[in-house]
């Protein structure tokens, strides 16, 4: 038996824990006969209601009973009786997709978030009847079969929120950049606008961040400007210090010395601080690793960024807007001065729901497990209930596949949107943020709703009348991490209002 998120990985095990102290109340008690009884007794009443032309009433009867004994036992064996025994050691957490698409998985479920629950329930040992150890396996391979058709793309959306969200956490370090700022980028910048001449719109991007290659190939720039104060990780050197005290504490480096010596620079010590799960997926991208290194910096030592990693502030918008142009702020005007407020509460209620929706998932599969045993006996052990309730367990599996599908296309419609020579070079996957497609923001975001509700509602047209039930159990699980996921944007487009 195989799950697809770390939450399930625990929760399915518990929930047929729970399902066989049920099952075993129910036969201690004695309590599976009574539904079979009272059905028998309604046969008996009905073959009596039935009038002389119908033929023997008795043999009649005796059919009808016969017929409810055999299916009775036949569900009884299949979905109710706990035959095959499963615990921790034997479920496995789905990874077949990483593997295809090679990516890293950063932990094991024990390891995860979830590790208390997991360690909770090690060791215990449940039993699945056969009927629904069948169908969760189809169910899970038919999931794993769905996704493995989606071409292996990188969740673009998670990668610009991973690097979005990299914070200097070395407030040294923080203070060295700030200093660089200072002393080598300030000055430069200054004298490019005292020597005049107009910049092209790729060279007014470049020499907007303290890492510009213009002010580190080009002549008078950061090969004559140097550091200040003295720097302990480089020796005083008296051909490039002269002049300047040796005060014992270091020397006084280039400002391309400063910014790119390898191992010491700022450079090499700012990449330091990215996670190496960002620098894989970039690995995995059609960039060069210059270009996707200028992108990281540009977002990492950006004046707003600074601001956040220092003074523990948070991102507005969709996965966090880190470049502080109007722009960001108000946005533009018309209709997309409208879409923007809106922006404020509905991206991160969007990034609420895609993170609340499969621990949703899982907590309903473990419901479903849970009521089986008293669905199936109050049911009188009807065949028709017992498909009724497979059809809800493989739907709420599938779902996987549909948010699985929503994340692609949201993939796929960034890199259409970002893949331009425009972007490619200074807002490489749209990291800055500065001119996403906010209505199809929007619309990516509902797809992980509107897909699975589609695909409910494609069930009720087998004749399934289920997928209204679970529709509105996920919706409305998931309202409240939506809700609070925008509540704050929610009162700062009242401010802006008033």
């Amino acid at each position: 038996m195989t799950t697809h998120s770390y939450l399930e990985y625990a929760l399915t095990l518990l929930g047929w824990l729970i399902s066989n102290g049920i099952w075993d109340t129910i036969t201690a008690t004695g309590l599976f006969a009574l539904p079979l009884l009272m059905k028998l007794i309604s046969l008996w009443l009905k073959a009596r209601e039935q009038g002389a032309d119908e033929g023997d009433a008795g043999g009649l009867t005796l059919a009808w009973m016969e017929n409810t004994v055999y299916v009775a036992l036949i569900v009884i064996m299949f979905t109710c009786v706990p035959l095959l025994n499963i615990d921790l050691t034997q479920m496995k957490y789905n990874t077949d997709r990483s593997k295809q698409c090679n990516f890293s998985m950063p932990v094991a479920p024990d390891q995860s978030g979830y590790a208390p629950l997991v360690s909770d329930i090690s060791g215990q040992t449940a039993a699945v009847p056969v009927w629904w150890y069948l169908v969760h396996a189809v169910s899970k391979g038919l999931v794993s079969a769905a996704t493995a058709t989606l071409p292996c793309k990188p969740d673009l959306r998670q990668l610009r929120f991973d690097v979005q969200h990299s914070r200097i956490s070395n407030p040294v370090l923080a203070q060295e950049l700030r200093d660089f700022v200072m002393e080598c980028y300030s000055p430069s910048l200054s004298r490019l606008k005292q020597r005049g001449g107009e910049l092209t719109y790729s060279e007014s991007q470049d020499v907007a961040w303290p890492g510009s290659s213009r002010f580190m190939t080009q002549a008078g720039y950061y090969d004559t400007d140097h550091a200040r104060s003295p720097r302990s990780a480089w020796p005083y050197d008296n051909n490039r210090d002269a002049g300047l005290v040796n005060t014992g504490n270091g020397g006084y480096p280039t400002c391309k010395q400063w910014w790119s010596d390898a191992d010491v620079g700022l450079k090499p010590r700012l990449l330091a601080q990215v996670k190496p799960d960002v620098w894989q997926s970039f690995k995995k991208l059609a960039y060069s690793k210059e270009n996707y290194e200028e992108a990281v910096l540009r977002a990492l030592i950006s004046p707003r960024n600074m601001t956040v990693s220092q003074d523990g502030l948070v991102y507005r918008g969709y996965g966090g807007n880190v470049d502080p142009t109007l722009t960001n702020a108000l946005a533009r005007t018309g209709a997309t001065f409208g879409h923007s407020l809106a922006s404020l509460a509905a991206f991160p209620a969007f990034d609420s729901l895609r993170q609340a929706l499969p621990m949703v998932q899982a907590i309903l599969l473990m419901v479903l497990v849970i009521c089986i045993p008293l669905v199936t006996v109050f049911s009188a052990y009807s065949v028709r209930t017992v498909l009724t309730l497979t059809f809800a367990q493989f739907g709420l599996m599938f779902l996987t596949f549909w948010w699985e599908l929503a994340r692609w296309l949201d993939g796929w419609m960034l890199a259409l949107l970002y893949d331009g020579d425009t972007h490619s070079s200074w807002n490489l996957a749209g990291i800055q943020n500065t001119q996403d497609d906010l209505i199809m923001q929007f619309v990516m975001g509902t797809m992980f709703i509107v897909l699975p509700a589609f695909w409910m509602g494609a069930l009720g047209w087998a004749g399934i009348q289920l997928g209204g039930v679970i529709e509105r159990a996920t919706v409305n699980g998931t309202a409240d991490a939506n809700k609070s996921g925008g509540r704050m944007g929610d009162v700062i487009t009242k401010k802006i209002g008033k």
